[in-house]
């Protein structure tokens, strides 16, 4: 993630980096990120670069995490809409997700953020989709319906919710590897998804 320091700037001039940033990414694959083209783009020193971001890890983090604040938010809201109907929040989550994977930026941009051996290692070396690890995902446990759920507790709860991120992780990395379109990527989750419905869903 960003310093202090960095989030000390002005919106602007933070906006002014990150494009340059964007840039950068859309350019080249994530190993071959240079710095140098960055500073240059958006007219500073690299000094000044490393005061905002340590490294390039911290950069990709930082990306990444705009994506997650955003399905995350999708999912508390379908909650709130839906009486707490967990299959529900998800299936429109995983559709929103697979917009912006789609839609929200270059493809090339897409690519070269989430298919990169840094973003795997992140993602599946150092991370095990715990749901304590994750504040947001706390605060929806409170907003499950269990009585819609065949589960005894909150702990399979938890189980079946790690299952399903690690589910839909899979997916949206699968649709930016390959040429899926949207409609094909949601037909492909669907199938995994109504399987978990007959096992879990009332």
């Amino acid at each position: 993630m960003p310093t202090e320091v960095f989030f000390r700037l002005t919106p602007v001039k933070q906006q002014h980096i990150i494009e340059a940033v964007k840039a950068e990414i859309t350019r080249a694959p994530f190993e071959e990120f240079s710095i140098y083209n960055v500073v240059r783009g958006c007219g500073i020193s690299r000094g000044s670069f490393y005061q905002y971001f340590p490294n390039k890890e911290d950069i990709l983090v930082f990306l990444l995490s705009s994506y997650n604040r955003s399905i995350l938010e999708k999912v508390m809201q379908s909650l709130k809409e839906h009486d707490g109907d967990w299959f529900t929040a998800l299936e429109e989550s995983y559709r929103f997700a697979v917009r912006m994977l789609c839609y929200k930026e270059p493809k090339p941009y897409r690519q070269h953020l989430f298919c990169n051996a840094s973003f795997y290692e992140k993602l599946w070396l150092d991370h095990d989709f715990s749901v304590d690890k994750y504040p947001v995902l706390m605060d929806a446990l409170a907003l499950i319906n269990l009585e819609k759920l065949h589960l005894d507790n909150i702990e399979e709860l938890k189980i079946l919710i790690e299952i399903c991120m690690a589910s839909v992780t899979r997916e949206c990395i699968t649709l930016l590897m390959t040429n899926c379109d949207e409609v094909t990527a949601c037909e492909n989750f669907m199938k995994k998804l109504n399987l978990l419905k007959k096992a879990y869903q009332k």
